[in-house]
């Protein structure tokens, strides 16, 4: 899959602080759940560790004793993601964002191959040899959803 994610990770593990610190609701506690059964507690690797934080931090689930309690009743340990993760316990220090996969050549390969089919099908059903707008966003849409990407995201990534 091709994406465009480029988030840096704005959380630090692990921090208590208590006086900031925001209690978790019920979907907090649920996405934490859902993302912590992708991963093996006992065999987390650094990877695992980054897109454990990544995916927290979007949610704008802060680090702190609620989820250390969190992560601790579900197996993980919030000290270990963290310094998996590089993560200092200093508030100031964020570790990189994980790099955006790249797309190889097989991928581009395909999409071309994929959108000449469907311009190729859409000008063959048009009169006068032209998209419109409702044409466009149909192709559109069916790019995003056979490569699985967002609406946000860039089709082909130019970045080398």
């Amino acid at each position: 899959m091709i994406s465009g994610v480029s988030s840096g990770v704005q959380m630090s593990m692990p921090r208590n602080d208590s006086r900031t610190e925001q209690a978790l609701t019920e979907e907090n506690q649920q996405l934490i759940s859902d993302t912590l059964s992708q991963f093996d507690s006992e065999n987390l690797t650094e990877a695992d560790a980054l897109s454990i934080i990544e995916t927290l931090s979007e949610a704008g689930i802060q680090s702190g004793q609620g989820l250390e309690s969190a992560l601790s009743e579900l197996g993980f340990d919030a000290k270990s993601i963290g310094e998996l993760a590089g993560v200092s316990e200093s508030e100031g220090s964020r570790p990189p964002p994980p790099p955006p996969p790249q797309q190889s050549t097989e991928e581009i390969s395909d999409l071309v191959d994929f959108v000449t089919t469907l311009l190729e099908e859409k000008l063959a059903e048009s009169a006068d040899d032209s998209l419109s707008d409702e044409d466009k966003e149909s192709i559109y849409a069916q790019i995003n959803e056979k490569f699985g990407f967002d609406s946000d995201d860039s089709i082909i990534d130019l970045k080398a």
